[in-house]
């Protein structure tokens, strides 16, 4: 006996079924076809009305339901009822079935699959929220290539989608989720202008696979400071870019890529551990104008031996490091790269040549001290008469005149002689000199001896590193020098 309408109705319906079958209408007489045609009658009224009951699904959620349809003709039943433009809408507005529904990835796949219960759902506010905020129902959405045309035909459904993370996680996991938007340039849009969105797509190995293999999408990835830093702050989608040399050359020619890329400690990782990317990088001067601008990937660089030498070799890449005081602090506070530099000929003349580097190295003393005990960099100071001007100008001491004829003592620790003079004139000797002692241990730059003129002279440079400063004119004349304290 039938406990409900639902289990007597379905009872109803078999039997019609079976005695309808059972009948075989060749040799039936005309008052069997009037029996047999009221029983059809009655077939389609019972299957009407139990077609448009869906109290059942009121009953029940989303655990009660997904067992319900395991049942094949359950299942046809929604299917059916999905299918009806007179019943889909009554299912789909209703927040109590839905909400079963959406917790039944069986009843979800069903929904996914019906275009116009699909459409209904994305015109309903209220009942896109419900599903976007679940994973089972997004996952079948995702999946389904019917549901994806109706989400992103909405414009207001994938508003919500590209801001909501249990949306964009089933979307970047999906291919064909992540086919549909790539496909679409509104809906892409709205996926690259959502950190919520951009988060799930660079932390996707599914949604990058296919995101990298669109340059045109890509290339919306690249202008966008919303989806570079996304990009940049995860270490899968860096991996992931940097193996395709076309992805990898649109980050460098892109100002915005380059400035998002420059802020992250994760990508700065990946890029300088690739010789290709660095040489890339090295040779843009934009790519690099945003390195030398940001203090954490300086730090990356500074703080990798094989990086810092690719730099030194290059003039352009150093001269631009030596223009940048955020670059130049990185670099002073990284001992093992500013030994580096001051041993490298190619870097010294960069940074001697720039008064903003000048200005940072002389204003350190480990740096003062590193450059005073490197043959490399005092010489590129000897070389370039713009640094013993700037030396000259700012960190020179001058003292007055002298006449000693024995050495005096002006330091008696590390100093940088910059220039002398002659102030007075005495009889021409060849074995008059001027003196300087003791020149650092070991360094061939700068003299410590000059022949005494004939006359005076002017100034005259003569860069030597020198520990102790004496110096003596063994004429008894008058002579000058200045000099850089280096300690």
């Amino acid at each position: 006996m039938s406990k409900d309408l639902p289990e007597y109705r379905a009872q109803y319906l078999a039997r019609i079924k079976s005695q309808l079958l059972g009948t075989d209408l060749s040799s039936a007489g005309a008052t069997d076809l009037v029996m047999q045609s009221a029983l059809l009658r009655a077939h389609s009224l019972v299957s009407s009305l139990d077609l448009q009951d869906i109290d059942y699904l009121r009953d029940m959620n989303g655990a009660a339901l997904e067992n319900y349809l395991q049942q094949a003709g359950n299942r046809a039943r929604f299917e059916q009822q999905l299918a009806s433009a007179g019943v889909m809408p009554s299912i789909v507005s209703s927040a109590v079935i839905m909400a079963a529904v959406a917790d039944s990835p069986t009843a979800m796949a069903s929904v996914a699959g019906s275009a116009p219960a699909m459409t209904a759902i994305v015109g309903n506010a209220p009942i896109t929220n419900l599903l976007v905020g679940n994973a089972t129902a997004m996952k079948a959405v995702a999946a389904s290539a019917v549901a994806m045309v109706a989400v992103i035909a909405s414009p207001a459904a994938m508003a919500v989608v590209a801001v909501s993370s249990t949306a964009m996680a089933a979307m970047a996991s999906s291919p064909t989720g992540m086919a549909a938007l790539l496909a679409n340039a509104l809906a892409w849009a709205s996926v690259v202008s959502s950190p919520v969105a951009m988060t799930a797509v660079a932390t996707s190995s599914t949604a990058l696979l296919a995101l990298l293999a669109n340059l045109s999408a890509w290339a919306t990835v690249v202008s966008s400071p919303t989806a570079m830093t996304a990009v940049a702050a995860s270490s899968t989608a860096m991996n992931a870019a940097i193996v395709s040399p076309s992805a990898m050359a649109a980050v460098v020619a892109s100002t915005i890529a380059m400035t998002a890329v420059a802020a992250s400690s994760t990508a700065m990782v990946v890029v300088i551990a690739s010789p290709t990317i660095l040489s890339a990088m090295l040779a843009s001067p934009s790519a690099w104008s945003a390195i030398v601008a940001s203090p954490v990937a300086m730090n990356a660089v500074v703080s990798s031996s094989t990086t810092m030498t690719a730099v030194m070799a290059s003039p352009a890449a150093m001269l631009a490091i030596a223009a940048s005081s955020t670059a130049m602090n990185a670099l002073l506070a990284n001992a093992s790269s500013l030994s580096a530099v001051v041993g490298s000929p190619v870097a010294m003349a960069a940074v001697v040549a720039s008064p903003t580097a000048m200005t940072a190295v002389f204003a350190s003393a480990a740096a003062r001290q590193a450059v005073w005990g490197a043959d490399a960099a005092v010489q590129a100071i000897a070389n370039d008469a713009s640094a013993v001007a700037w030396l000259v100008a700012n960190r020179a001491t001058t003292p007055a005149a002298r006449t000693d004829s024995a050495p005096y003592t002006y330091y008696s620790g590390r100093a940088l002689i910059l220039r002398h003079q002659q102030l007075s004139t005495p009889s021409p000797n060849a074995s008059w000199f001027h003196n300087f002692a003791t020149r650092r241990a070991g360094s061939s730059v700068g003299q410590l001896q000059t022949p005494q003129p004939g006359s005076s002279e002017g100034w005259k440079t003569n860069v030597v590193a020198v520990n102790p400063l004496q110096f003596n004119n063994n004429t008894g004349h008058s002579s000058q020098l200045q000099y850089v304290v280096m300690d």
